[in-house]
């Protein structure tokens, strides 16, 4: 049959619910195969850049161009323009008062890094870890187009919106359900080890074990060497940028005082105390509060009560 005549039509925010509605079919199943997992990767992808974007324009559709100050109104009528990263699409929302919080950038970045490694080299990552981030970037992108997209839509595109969310909220409780079996068989391992559990910057959930200079994930069974884990971990779970962090000298790792390797992060997060930000080192398991660095030779020191402002090793040299 002849397709003469059709037009198609896909405005941003139909198009994005469309690759969310691909997610959850691919997702919403007893055991997802390779193939599924790979369309879901990338559809979810496609979906949060889309919906992100779809906010920016309706904002300012200048800052959807990957150089606003080159905005042209007919290059953007015709889509014939380079459009902003995603990073900086998130950057520009929150400049303009959208709540982004940095867990859900974190595993927004996550899934960019596994979409471009799985469309340029091809991708190895196991399916807990793959449906648990899925599921926790679809919470997100629900109550980001209910709370910013959704107020724009009138008649029937909203019933048309409306649908599709319901599909999306329906399915989300059973694709976490696997997630739940897996954490309940591994928490008995968990247990009484809050100070040595990290959230995992694969899977997200709190199931890290970085214990005796070695750093493993129980629910997805990821391991990292230590010397290269809190880069992992910055982009990961902090969401900062891999490429920023590599261009500063030192990356994010720092000497530890206790164990002298280069594998203390100056922000951190266990489950002992998953809203307090610690100081932690992969290679010795310690955590910190309160270091700081010596005004003598610059390494990283636990102040005393005196509050001397340089370490027990410079103090030692001076006599």
């Amino acid at each position: 049959m002849s397709a003469a005549g059709a037009e198609m039509r896909y405005p941003p925010i139909q198009n994005g619910m469309d690759y969310l509605r691909s997610v959850v079919a691919h997702l919403d199943r007893e055991e997802p195969g390779p193939q599924d997992l790979k369309y879901a990767v990338l559809h979810l992808q496609a979906a949060t850049e889309v919906l992100l974007k779809a906010l920016l324009v309706s904002l300012d559709w200048t800052q959807v161009f990957s150089k606003p100050v080159e905005a042209d109104q007919l290059a953007y009528q015709q889509g014939d323009f380079n459009s902003c990263k995603i990073d900086d699409a998130i950057k520009r929302l929150r400049a303009r008062g959208v709540e982004i919080a940095p867990e859900d950038k974190g595993n927004i970045t996550h899934l960019a890094q596994q979409r471009n490694r799985l469309q340029h080299f091809g991708l190895t990552a196991a399916a807990p870890a793959i449906e648990s981030r899925a599921a926790q970037v679809l919470d997100f992108l629900i109550a980001f187009v209910s709370d910013h997209l959704r107020p724009g839509v009138q008649g029937a595109d909203r019933q048309h919106l409306d649908q599709e969310m319901l599909r999306v909220r329906e399915a989300l409780p059973r694709i976490r359900g696997y997630s739940a079996i897996i954490m309940d068989r591994i928490a008995p391992e968990l247990a009484g080890r809050e100070w040595y559990t990290l959230r995992c910057p694969d899977c997200a959930k709190w199931a890290l074990l970085a214990e005796g200079g070695e750093t493993r994930c129980l629910f997805c069974e990821t391991d990292w060497y230590t010397e290269v884990f809190p880069l992992v971990y910055a982009v990961g779970v902090l969401g900062h940028s891999q490429r920023d962090l590599r261009e500063t000298p030192g990356g994010p790792a720092e000497q530890c005082p206790e164990c002298g390797a280069q594998s203390l992060i100056g922000e951190a997060y266990v489950a002992a105390r998953p809203e307090e930000a610690v100081q932690y080192c992969f290679g010795c398991s310690t955590v910190f509060n309160g270091l700081e660095s010596c005004l003598r030779c610059g390494q990283l020191y636990q102040p005393g009560p005196d509050q001397v402002a340089i370490c027990n090793d410079c103090l030692g040299s001076l006599g």
